[in-house]
C-alpha cells in the first residue's frame, strides 16, 4: 500500500520514514498503519540499508489514535481485533526489523505514537516531548499483544502510571523509567539522532542483525535449543567478524559489508 501519509526519504543507508499528518499532529489511521507495515516489509529486504530512522512531521511524533475511524473500524469486538491485528503487523515488523532503529521524538508521542516509538532500538527524545497513554479518558483498552510488549519494556508499574492516571509525562520522567534511552534539548535533537546513526553506521551490520534476532529471543521463556546455542557460536564464521579481529590488529578502520 503507497500513502504519502508515510514519507521515505533515503540518504546512503539511512533511510527515515516519516509519520506524514501533521495536520492532526500524526494521529494515527487504518492507512498509516498499512503503510508502515508496507514500507517496513519493502526496508526489511533492501540489502545497502544500515539504519532506520522512524520520525513525525510537523513538530509532533504521533498523538496517537484517530478516533474519528474507531465507530466504524472497533465497534465489535472482531473489528477492534482486526485493527488490532493490522497495527500490530506494522509494531512487530518494526520490532524485528534486520537493522538498528531510532525513534526521534519531538511533541506528542501518545497511544499509537508511543507503541511505534517502544518498538524502536533507541528513542531519543527532545525534552520538551510529551508521553501517555491517556485511553482512561475515552473507555479504551488497550488488548493483551500490545500491553504485553510495553509491560516488558517499562514493567507494570509505570503502565499503570500512564494507562489509570492518564497524565502526560515529560521526558525526564520516560528516561527514568526507560522509555526513552535518550533526552536532549530540543535544538540538539537533529545532532543527537546524526551522531548515534554515524556510531551504528561503523558497526558490524552482521553483528547488528545477529543481536537484534537474539535479544529478541531471549525474550522467549522457551529454553534455547542446540541449533539456535550453535549459531550464535557460528558467528565468527562471518566476513565481518574476520574483518573486524583484522582490522583490530592492523589498528586501521573495519570496513564492514553485512557478510
Amino acid at each position: 500500500m503507497t500513502t504519502s501519509l508515510i514519507r521515505l526519504d533515503r540518504d546512503g543507508a539511512v533511510a527515515t520514514l516519516s509519520l506524514n499528518r501533521p495536520e492532526k499532529r500524526n494521529a494515527l489511521n487504518a492507512e498509516m498503519w498499512r503503510g508502515l507495515a508496507d514500507q517496513l516489509k519493502y526496508l526489511a529486504r533492501d540489502a545497502d540499508l544500515r539504519c532506520v530512522v522512524v520520525r513525525g512531521q510537523g513538530g509532533h511524533f504521533a498523538a496517537g489514535a484517530d478516533m474519528a475511524e474507531f465507530a466504524a473500524l472497533r465497534a465489535t469486538p472482531e473489528g477492534a481485533r482486526a485493527y488490532g491485528e493490522m497495527m500490530l503487523e506494522a509494531l512487530w515488523r518494526l520490532r524485528e526489523l534486520p537493522l538498528p532503529t531510532i525513534a526521534r521524538i519531538d511533541g506528542n508521542c501518545l497511544g499509537g505514537g508511543l507503541e511505534i516509538a517502544a518498538m524502536c532500538d533507541f528513542r531519543i527524545a527532545a525534552e520538551e516531548a510529551r508521553f501517555g497513554i491517556p485511553i482512561q479518558r475515552v473507555g479504551i483498552t488497550m488488548p493483551y499483544p500490545e500491553l504485553a510488549a510495553l509491560v516488558g519494556l517499562i514493567g507494570r508499574p509505570a503502565m499503570l502510571e500512564m494507562l489509570l492516571g492518564g497524565d502526560l509525562h515529560d521526558a525526564a520522567w520516560a528516561l527514568r523509567k526507560g522509555l526513552v534511552t535518550r533526552s536532549v534539548a530540543g535544538a540538539e535533537l537533529d545532532s543527537a539522532v546524526a551522531e548515534l546513526t554515524a556510531r551504528l553506521l561503523a558497526g558490524s551490520p552482521t553483528s547488528h542483525r545477529n543481536h537484534k534476532k537474539f535479544t529478541l529471543r531471549c525474550l522467549d521463556p522457551r529454553p534455547l535449543t542446540a541449533a539456535e546455542i550453535a549459531e550464535s557460536y557460528a558467528a565468527v564464521t562471518s566476513h565481518d567478524y574476520r574483518e573486524g579481529i583484522a582490522a583490530f590488529l592492523e589498528k586501521r578502520r573495519a570496513q564492514f559489508t553485512g557478510g
